[in-house]
């Protein structure tokens, strides 16, 4: 936490709790936020800045931004381990440029040369990836398809199909889809970019996969749909600026203990930094975090919440930057099962797997190369599972002779995100029984409303998009 964030948590603790025997305060506001990712950044700014209402944001982080993740090196250089870039829908440029004061431009990257390598075994694959006319064929044919089902997923699912309605082949195996339109071409691109997060997307649904990796994400491969990053490279930028808007009306570093929610309002108990507690009374609650079972715990779910929220299943991505001198610089070294041999692009790795160690850059002041680490895994996963298996990943590289043996093994873990379970996704009967009005049936129910990645898709633009559907909606009898 920077010394300004310090001291505005302090102060805000300071201003909220009543000292002594006095015991904790009630805080009053009209919307308190949980969560300060991209949805509830966003949703915390536009409810303060445009709607005028009083609102708290509870972080459970030092800092903002969720899935963004920026490491600054001591040398001033920045390296983004988290989210690479951000979609331009929804004037999201603008958004950023005019409303956060961060000049953006077009996202650079590390050139890599990519090597494939079976990681369960430390042999080299010899694979050739579709080349970029096969690439481009299928990303074209793919982007039409997909476009014909926007009106139904993009920016919500507020106007989804009837149960009975749903396109079938929405429901298929992802494999089975794109073979029955001659995409094959798509998929390690898919794979590689934003849809490793569903693990063996051959085997994922295909609305879940397009939820992952759709209509928009082609049109950006294709040159037709514009992306963006901060100038300056450092894409933490984007999050740090919410925070200096919202000021003191983060909670940083703390976390809800208790609520209690009705039609009336919401109470809740928040545990904040230095062991204080705040309670917070508000006429509405807006739920930005993963409905997953540890998230919703101290919630008081209901029997209609409950039912919903327990037929999610998830997936996780654990993100890094480790250094080992046994590493090549200049390579990503990718995982693929020896299977793959020669152009089978429909044989991926399933979880739980280790994806990359993509090169990012050296730190010549510090004599070590620095490269992206990708775990993907089930939903428990956890970060010290993550970094375990990364570790069991490298020796048998070296074991193998894949790589150089260094004279420590050891991975240096120089940092490191738990981005937890994400991709919420149900099967197909559950969507044919209507899993999804079922969900979107709680929104506004004791005070309560939901935002985030389970409720439309995870990408950061496209939440923010969401919002600015959700918030009219969330402020109607206000």
């Amino acid at each position: 936490m920077t010394f300004a964030k310090s001291l505005v948590s302090f102060l805000t603790t300071a201003a909220l709790v009543t000292a002594g025997a006095c015991g904790t305060s009630v805080l009053e506001k009209d919307v308190v936020v949980i969560g300060g990712g991209a949805s509830g950044c966003h949703a915390a700014f536009r409810l303060r800045e445009d709607y005028g209402k009083s609102i708290l944001l509870v972080e459970k982080r030092s800092h903002l931004g969720g899935h963004v993740n920026t490491y600054d090196a001591k040398s001033g250089n920045s390296y983004n381990y988290g989210v690479q870039s951000f979609l331009d829908v929804h004037g999201g440029a603008e958004f950023v440029n005019d409303r956060l004061g961060v000049k953006t431009a077009t996202p650079g990257r590390t050139s890599t040369t990519t090597r494939y390598v079976d990681f369960s075994t430390g042999e080299d694959v010899d694979y050739t990836a579709p080349s970029s006319s096969e690439l481009s064929a299928a990303l074209a044919k793919y982007a039409e398809i997909c476009a014909q089902y926007e009106d139904k997923l993009l920016p919500s699912f507020w106007d989804f199909w009837a149960p009975e309605d749903i396109p079938e082949e929405l429901l298929i195996p992802f494999g089975e889809f794109v073979k029955n339109h001659g995409i094959e071409a798509l998929v390690p691109t898919l794979f590689k970019v934003t849809g490793m997060g569903l693990g063996d997307v051959t085997n994922v649904m295909t609305i879940w996969v397009i939820q992952a990796f759709g209509g928009p994400m082609a049109r950006s491969f294709l040159g037709t749909q514009a992306s963006f990053a901060p100038a300056s490279g450092r894409n933490q930028d984007i999050y740090d600026a919410f925070a200096d808007k919202l000021g003191a009306d983060v909670l940083y570093s703390s976390t809800v203990l208790s609520a209690k929610r009705s039609h009336q309002g919401v109470l809740l108990t928040v545990a904040t930094a230095n062991n204080q507690t705040v309670s917070v009374k508000a006429k509405k609650l807006l739920l930005a975090i993963e409905p997953t079972e540890s998230n919703l715990a101290p919630f008081d779910l209901d029997d209609q919440e409950e039912a919903v929220f327990d037929k999610f299943s998830y997936s996780s991505i654990q993100a890094g930057i480790v250094s080992n001198p046994a590493l090549p610089k200049g390579y990503s070294l990718t995982n693929l099962p020896s299977a793959a041999s020669p152009q089978n692009w429909l044989v991926l790795p399933d979880l739980t797997f280790t994806a990359r160690f993509d090169y990012m850059g050296t730190e010549t002041d510090e004599d070590r190369d620095y490269f992206r680490l990708l775990v993907i895994g089930t939903g428990d996963l956890t970060g010290s599972g993550a970094k375990q298996l990364a570790q069991t990943n490298l020796d048998t590289l070296i074991k193998a002779g894949a790589v150089e043996t260094p004279e420590s093994s050891e991975l240096d873990f120089v940092a490191f995100a738990e981005h937890g379970p994400m991709h919420a996704r149900v099967s197909a009967e559950e969507l044919k029984d209507g899993f999804i009005q079922d969900l979107y049936a709680l929104q506004g129910l004791r005070s309560t409303w939901w935002t985030g990645g389970a409720w439309f898709a995870q990408f950061q633009t496209h939440l923010w998009w969401y919002n600015d559907i959700l918030i009219p909606k969330l402020l109607e009898d206000m």
